[in-house]
């Protein structure tokens, strides 16, 4: 049975919780309590049949994520690149 997870990270510490067990466990006092112990909660909310699986499941996001903005950030590195050649072709040609 799939169950939601809220993740806090830490450095290079995760922490999943539950949201269904035990029953109203994240409350905002928790989650303060958290902030104050260095944690910050992550901003998706993980699928999956237990805590383990959920931070490997977060990291799995984490990488796609990570992968899509490499590719975004080459395809504008090669615009601007292209934009800067082009307007040196034209200004010593004119």
């Amino acid at each position: 049975m799939l169950m939601k997870y809220i993740v806090f990270i830490k450095n290079d510490r995760s922490k999943a919780i539950s949201k269904a067990m035990p029953k109203n466990s994240v409350t905002h006092s928790f989650v303060q309590e958290m902030k104050q112990k260095g944690f910050r909660r992550h901003f998706v909310e993980v699928e999956a049949e237990n805590e383990n699986q959920a931070i490997i499941k977060l990291n799995e996001h984490n990488e796609g994520y990570l992968h899509s903005l490499k590719e975004l950030s080459t395809s504008a590195v090669i615009c601007a690149v292209s934009v800067v050649i082009i307007t040196l072709i034209y200004l010593f040609s004119v």
